[in-house]
């Protein structure tokens, strides 16, 4: 029997975190009519099932913060799937949702994590049924559930096409992989990285300056906070500010291991505080 134990918290009024056994955070927020599913994680076990059978009877609507396979690994469950149209490009390595990828990464987290998962790669990671039908999501679409309106806003630096999500009902920001304090710079946005690293900080600052309508940010990994918790308010402001001094070349950098790796290997980060910042494949302190 495909797994269906997959752990979720209600944290805060009709908001739900679903531990897909610490490889992402898949959230669902309910209204009064309807709910929405941000993200669909690796694709281990059964994740519809839990949505549909312990979170709400409603009907709802599927959304992905962005395109890795750690977030939309799960997609060929689900008939459809709101992403914006820059990360539609999920046959582009190296995060391409196939099944060796999302065998890989479980594999991955679980000797990182040093845990029994109560799954089997073999049963629970399987090929998807269909590919779902991928709808273009606009930066400012409000997805109206009934008593509650979640908004989704352009944020990209991870991704291209990343998305985060603000609840008006709570006051919460559902920030997807947008900030975290282990953050990773996508080095395609554009020609130089220079140039991403400003995308980015461009997109997180407009972020930051709306903070008056949110009081809790929750990213898509728990692995820096605790399950069901918020990031430390403080995340956002110091990963604006790495940013800032990755560019005006007064960033401090360190080796530290790299958490993906499955080797022991190391990456270079800029460091302010409690955060992180790498770039995908590359040494961000030499490209830079």
């Amino acid at each position: 029997m495909i797994c269906r134990n997959l752990p979720f918290y209600e944290f805060r009024p009709g908001i739900f975190e679903v531990d897909e056994f610490d490889c992402v955070s898949c959230f669902v927020v309910v209204g009064e009519k309807s709910a929405l599913l941000l993200d669909v994680g690796t694709g281990i076990g059964d994740l519809r099932w839990v949505v549909e059978n312990r979170i709400t009877d409603k009907p709802y609507q599927v959304v992905a913060s962005h395109n890795h396979g750690d977030h939309v690994g799960g997609a060929g469950f689900f008939d459809e799937i709101w992403i914006h149209p820059a990360d539609q490009n999920l046959d582009s390595p190296p995060f391409a949702p196939t099944v060796e990828f999302r065998k890989n990464y479980a594999e991955i987290i679980r000797k990182r994590e040093g845990k029994y998962y109560a799954y089997d790669p073999e049963t629970d990671i399987r090929p998807w049924p269909k590919k779902p039908v991928w709808k273009p999501l606009a930066d400012g679409q409000v997805f109206d559930l009934g008593g509650r309106k979640v908004t989704a806003l352009h944020c990209p630096g991870h991704t291209a096409g990343e998305m985060v999500f603000l609840d008006d009902k709570t006051h919460t920001l559902l920030c997807g992989d947008a900030c975290n304090c282990n953050w990773l710079l996508n080095t395609t946005l554009a020609p130089t990285v220079r140039e991403c690293a400003a995308i980015s900080l461009k997109a997180l600052q407009r972020i930051w300056d709306m903070h008056s309508e949110y009081d809790a940010v929750y990213n898509f990994h728990h692995d820096f906070r605790g399950f069901g918790s918020p990031l430390n308010p403080d995340v956002m402001p110091n990963l604006i500010h790495c940013l800032e001094m990755i560019l005006d070349g007064t960033a401090e950098y360190r080796q530290i291991p790299d958490a993906l790796s499955d080797c022991g290997a190391t990456k270079t980060v800029a460091m302010y505080k409690d955060v992180f910042v790498s770039c995908m494949g590359q040494d961000i302190e030499k490209v830079i």
